[in-house]
């Protein structure tokens, strides 16, 4: 440092910016964590077990990512894993399973989110848990009956969640849309919904009182404006008749 400071030696480079998928690990790298930590062996056995399958090692080496790179607990990477599981179920039905390569997407996204506690993944299964077990009434509200929705539609309808929309909001949004394009139109539901959002209406009683004209009705006109305008309006007759 002190001879950068002088300016005897060039500039320490910046460092590059952590890479966005894990290193490879080799079979040497893997067998080393397999033999010398206990939680990860452990973890490798729950895996297989809960995918009813014998890890590869690549498979064992996208665990070691997990814990070794992105630094997530061995406990936390397991409720990952029963998390991805559970999701793939739901959609696909029993027997089903996530492959690795969606577990580890999965891995990074919760690791984005700061998701790398015990508490924390407790707290973010819980809220997940509580707006899959909504996404029926949401359904309901769009009009499209008991069917699950498609990953995209389920995206909007999360976002939605995270905006802070009810089902009764979401049904205004909707008439809305079809009023407007005949359908329901993803994208334009999504737009009213976002405008809200940013003008802060999220109840049905916000969005009703928010959307109301600016201008005042006639009949909410104070007794002193409706006396104005007869004034005027008396004032104007009396020019005519001249």
């Amino acid at each position: 440092t002190a001879l950068r400071e002088l300016g005897l030696v060039a500039p320490a480079e910046t460092p590059p910016a952590p890479a966005e998928e894990r290193p490879v690990y080799q079979r040497a790298d893997v067998a080393e964590r397999l033999e010398h930590s206990k939680a990860f062996q452990a973890l490798t056995r729950q895996v297989e077990v809960k995918l009813g399958k014998k890890l590869t090692t690549p498979d064992v080496g996208i665990l070691l990512g997990l814990t070794d790179y992105l630094g997530l607990p061995e406990g936390v990477v397991y409720l990952l894993v029963c998390h991805c599981v559970e999701r793939v179920q739901r959609r696909f039905g029993e027997g089903r399973r996530p492959g690795m390569k969606q577990i580890e997407k999965e891995g990074y996204a919760w690791a984005r989110m700061g998701i790398d506690t015990q508490a924390a993944a407790d707290a973010y299964l819980r809220t997940y848990a509580q707006r899959q077990g909504a996404l029926p009434q949401y359904m309901k509200a769009l009009q499209l009956g008991d069917r699950l929705p498609a990953p995209s539609e389920e995206k909007y309808i999360l976002a939605w969640q995270e905006m802070g929309f009810g089902p009764e909001a979401v049904a205004l949004a909707y008439d809305k849309t079809v009023l407007k394009c005949h359908e329901l139109k993803w994208a334009y539901c999504n737009g009213i919904l976002k405008k809200w959002n940013e003008a802060g209406l999220h109840t049905v009683e916000e969005i009703q009182a928010g959307d109301r004209p600016a201008a005042r009705r006639v009949d909410q006109q104070s007794p002193r404006d409706t006396e104005t305008e007869m004034r005027r309006y008396m004032q104007e007759l009396h020019r005519n008749r001249r």
